[in-house]
């Protein structure tokens, strides 16, 4: 963004958005395709996404000048960009108690085409259970859970990771406020230009799916501690003998 004319944030009236392209198209680089990989995500752990700015235009944008300021997610990218020195926070939208403020790209959302949703519900209930059962380990394990994430996300390393989620639900849910901060972000996106058509955010949302496999959890945990407080099965001690 642009500030017109002040060093300070500055109302929305007098801020102008800029956009440039990611100067990087690493994704088809042939190199990076060569070596055998079970997933295609492990192109992303061949990059010190850290520390290479290569696809992370916003830093590099500002340092060249090409904009003014930019919007990075407290602490979760913060440290990250002011270790290298060069950067400084000027405001912090964290310290404000309207918690609407601070609306971008959060909640992150789980969608599905409308095809895979008609057509293959029970594939998207088996992955709602995988996500609620990752979710519970990882409120579980907060640690090991930061020294997984550490290896994709913008924290400073698996103890700032660690900070940053440790206080964060990893359960996948729809509550009213995640709602109302889908809605907010969907508002942005429409009013500048982002997205095209509008939609209601709560008949979007698609609650039967994460109720379907809640439940699901729920009934194999309550069979798997049924069965286990039944006895071994055990084979009696009578020597077959035949009859008639």
């Amino acid at each position: 963004m642009r500030h017109r004319g002040r060093r300070r944030p500055t109302p929305p009236d007098d801020v102008e958005i800029v956009e440039f392209p990611y100067p990087d198209d690493w994704y088809d680089k042939a190199e990076m395709l060569q070596v055998d990989m079970n997933n295609p995500s492990e192109l992303w752990l061949r990059r010190d996404h850290k520390h290479d700015l290569a696809f992370r235009p916003l830093e590099t944008g500002l340092e060249e000048g090409l904009v003014d300021a930019i919007y990075t997610q407290s602490k979760r990218f913060q440290h990250l960009q002011e270790d290298t020195g060069k950067f400084k926070a000027i405001e912090d939208l964290s310290l404000h108690p309207d918690w609407t403020m601070q609306m971008a790209n959060c909640p992150a959302v789980i969608t599905c085409t409308d095809v895979m949703a008609d057509e293959h519900p029970e594939l998207v209930v088996a992955y709602m259970k995988a996500m609620i059962k990752v979710g519970r380990w990882a409120n579980e394990h907060k640690h090991a859970a930061a020294a997984i994430l550490n290896r994709q996300t913008f924290y400073r390393d698996v103890e700032d990771t660690y900070q940053g989620i440790k206080h964060v639900d990893m359960v996948p849910n729809l509550s009213p406020k995640n709602l109302v901060s889908i809605d907010i972000a969907k508002d942005f996106m429409l009013k500048n230009g982002y997205i095209h058509n509008d939609y209601d955010v709560k008949e979007w949302a698609a609650p039967d799916f994460l109720e379907q496999a809640a439940r699901e959890l729920l009934e194999e945990e309550w069979t798997r501690q049924s069965t286990s407080k039944l006895p071994e099965p055990t084979e009696l001690g009578v020597p077959g003998i035949r009859l008639g």
